[in-house]
């Protein structure tokens, strides 16, 4: 296998410390961190022979410019969001910077629409779920209303997607597929939630998670064009893949599904 070209964005968070009342006046937070939940996931990719991995929160994606957007799909042959609500991609800065309210019309490139393009022209798109993925919490996601959603291999909800439980859920195989080659789902620790979503026609289900005696797509994918689209609708990160992480096969499930789809 030659070299392959990993993007991800997304799961990365700041967190910031304890706050501090110590009078009227005075209520300092002490303590920052920026933490990327996603490192066992990008940790995973690395170990993918001839991977080469970039790993860029969603406001770098918010902040891109077109050219350096236009570098980054030149770049990559998997791009992989994980929390990213279409807001990233359909709001930049500039339109809210007053300095550009007068004269001529301000636009930009739809995102959407190129990375769209992309994936037709070869590239691999996959999607973790999370709270701002697929359909996302109240809707904020936001990827079923965009033009971007008939190239994933799942059909979002409207309004709030979010499946969760504190016990886990029951995972199974969809049927025999490559990407599961000498991986047990069985095996696969509790996962804590997962985004809602149907599976689309023509795509293949891969893995399937059960909630109140119904099964749901957790792995999908299809052919878009010259390329392809995947989705996984739980976390490869904490909180709801806290448990998965651990997961012996982990590092398999993502090598399989990167180089076998």
């Amino acid at each position: 296998m030659g070299e392959r070209n990993f993007w991800h964005v997304g799961n990365w968070c700041i967190h910031t410390g304890q706050k501090y009342i110590e009078s009227p006046f005075l209520g300092p937070t002490k303590g920052v961190e920026v933490l990327n939940y996603a490192q066992p996931f990008v940790d995973a990719l690395r170990r993918i022979e001839g991977a080469r991995v970039k790993s860029e929160a969603s406001w770098e994606l918010y902040n891109m410019s077109p050219k350096k957007f236009a570098r980054r799909l030149d770049w990559a042959d998997v791009i992989v969001f994980g929390d990213v609500e279409t807001k990233c991609l359909m709001l930049h800065p500039d339109f809210f910077n007053r300095n550009r309210w007068k004269g001529r019309s301000v636009t930009f490139p739809d995102r959407l629409a190129i990375l769209t393009e992309w994936v037709r022209g070869g590239g691999h798109f996959h999607m973790l779920g999370g709270w701002y993925s697929f359909g996302g919490e109240i809707g904020k996601g936001g990827w079923g209303r965009s033009i971007f959603h008939e190239v994933l291999p799942v059909v979002c909800r409207e309004g709030d997607d979010l499946i969760e439980s504190t016990a886990g859920y029951v995972v199974r195989a969809a049927g025999a597929h490559p990407v599961l080659e000498g991986i047990d789902p069985a095996t696969m620790p509790p996962i804590l939630g997962f985004n809602e979503t149907t599976l689309r026609d023509g795509a293949d289900a891969i893995l399937e998670v059960e909630h109140r005696d119904r099964w749901y797509p957790l792995l999908a994918a299809q052919a878009v064009g010259e390329g392809k689209a995947s989705a996984f609708t739980t976390s490869a990160s904490p909180h709801w893949g806290i448990n998965l992480v651990k997961w012996d096969q982990y590092d398999r499930l993502w090598n399989q599904l990167f180089t076998r789809l």
